[in-house]
């Protein structure tokens, strides 16, 4: 039947002009884009690890099944040797598969700096003033800003002779692993302990309800071990993150998570304690800070205990009750921490702590110790001159920056890394 009244549609005619004038604009906009705003790069080497992956394989350990990421270098090199983070299994045979992977596909944002000044812990891009390099665009920490005095002490930066502190956001990048609890069934080779603890594939398990504390200890150092280098680590490392989760049996029984570094032992104590759960943060057994949070049990709950740049922070539930800050200054800081470790106590009431995870915070090394350097250990202090920064690859041990080429003029910075957009399992934002 006729809808259209004896009258025919005319047909569509393809402008051959809108496609082409559409097609023009898409590529001016494209351009304008890659110009002026955004532009994609990828990352070439590992000096920025964990944060962002030059090329690099990608492991499957044969002994545990844990998966990790070693370098590849600049010509995909092939490792004769894979050290697993997770069991400790190394050689051969801790590679059970091996894949390659190129270098983490990055934005940067071109015109950010235009509106706002470059802050501290961002990554930037700039090209590089190393000689014979000045083509080459680099990644890199912003560490410091012009007219300061950087100084990397322990591990740690100092500004202007003051413990300098990260964001939430950056510190929870720069974590690295130690002690993954879902390798349950190695658990055993990692913890030494005292009568009444045990350690089962189930998590940590305190068996008697003693009214004394009884301990089991973390029995591994804990060291600048970058994963990505395929190689033990260095230095000990004070700044240490422990979490897990709490299932006690008796309406009395007390968790307490120890930290021990260069400043002594420091002590988050849990106590239920009728309604609400009693937190406290001991230094030496000294009383800092407490909380009382209320929780829905207070004897199964998930627990956080950090201490990182001079700041101690305690999580229950996802929910920080305690924020503490101590002053550190460079005159203060040890040159080193000569021995760190992690520990748990249990009293009055069987306990099962499980889904223990153990991380340490980034670690700035004095010097670089590359085949073509002088591997001797330098201080590292310099002022930063007004226009410039300095900038620091999150794997210091391997990382070719400021403390080697000198600062990087305001001219040659090009931008703000934000995200990484390939491969599909690095997808995410840059912190």
């Amino acid at each position: 039947m006729d809808t259209t009244g004896g009258k025919k549609k005319k047909p569509k005619h393809f402008r051959l002009q809108e496609q082409v004038e559409w097609i023009a604009m898409a590529f001016v906009l494209a351009l304008t884009v890659r110009c002026f705003v955004v532009e994609a790069y990828e990352i070439p080497t590992g000096s920025m690890a964990p944060t962002l992956y030059g090329s690099h394989f990608e492991v499957t350990c044969g002994s545990c099944g844990a998966r990790f990421a070693v370098n590849a270098g600049q010509h995909g090199e092939y490792p004769s040797d894979f050290l697993c983070p997770a069991c400790g299994a190394s050689g051969p045979a801790a590679a059970g598969s091996v894949r390659l992977y190129g270098g983490d596909r990055i934005l940067v944002s071109k015109d950010y700096y235009l509106f706002t000044e470059p802050r501290r812990w961002e990554v930037f891009v700039f090209k590089s003033v190393e000689p014979g390099k000045q083509n080459t665009n680099f990644v890199k920490r912003l560490i410091g800003l012009p007219g300061e005095r950087v100084d990397v002490r322990n591990g740690q930066i100092f500004i202007n002779g003051e413990i300098a502190r990260k964001p939430g956001r950056v510190q929870e990048e720069l974590w690295q692993g130690v002690y993954d609890g879902l390798n349950a069934d190695r658990a055993a080779g990692y913890w030494r302990a005292s009568s009444g603890w045990e350690a089962r594939p189930e998590g940590l398990l305190l068996s008697e309800a003693s009214q004394a504390w009884q301990a089991i200890q973390y029995d591994k150092p804990i060291l600048d071990f970058y994963v990505y280098n395929g190689r033990e680590g260095d230095n000990v490392v004070g700044d240490i993150l422990v979490q897990g989760h709490l299932n006690s049996e008796g309406p009395s029984g007390s968790l307490a998570v120890l930290i021990t570094n260069e400043e002594g032992t420091w002590k988050a104590v849990f106590s239920p304690m009728g309604p609400v759960l009693s937190v406290e943060l001991r230094l030496n057994e000294h009383l800092v800070d407490k909380a009382s949070p209320r929780i829905s049990s207070e004897r199964d709950f998930d627990f956080r205990f950090s201490v990182a740049d001079a700041g101690q922070q305690v999580r229950v539930n996802g929910m920080t009750v305690i924020d503490h800050q101590t002053e550190l200054t460079l005159d203060q800081a040890p040159k080193y921490t000569e021995a760190s470790g992690v520990a748990f106590e249990g009293q009055g009431s069987q306990m099962l702590v499980s889904q223990v995870i153990i991380k340490r915070d980034v670690y700035y090394t004095l010097a670089i110790l590359r085949p073509d350097r002088d591997p001797s250990v330098r201080p590292y202090g310099t002022d930063v001159a007004e226009g410039h920064y300095l900038g620091m690859g999150d794997n210091s041990p391997i990382s070719s920056d400021s403390r080697w080429w000198g600062q990087v003029p305001e001219e040659n910075v090009l931008g703000k890394a934000f995200f990484v957009f390939w491969p599909p399992t690095r997808v995410g934002p840059v912190f």
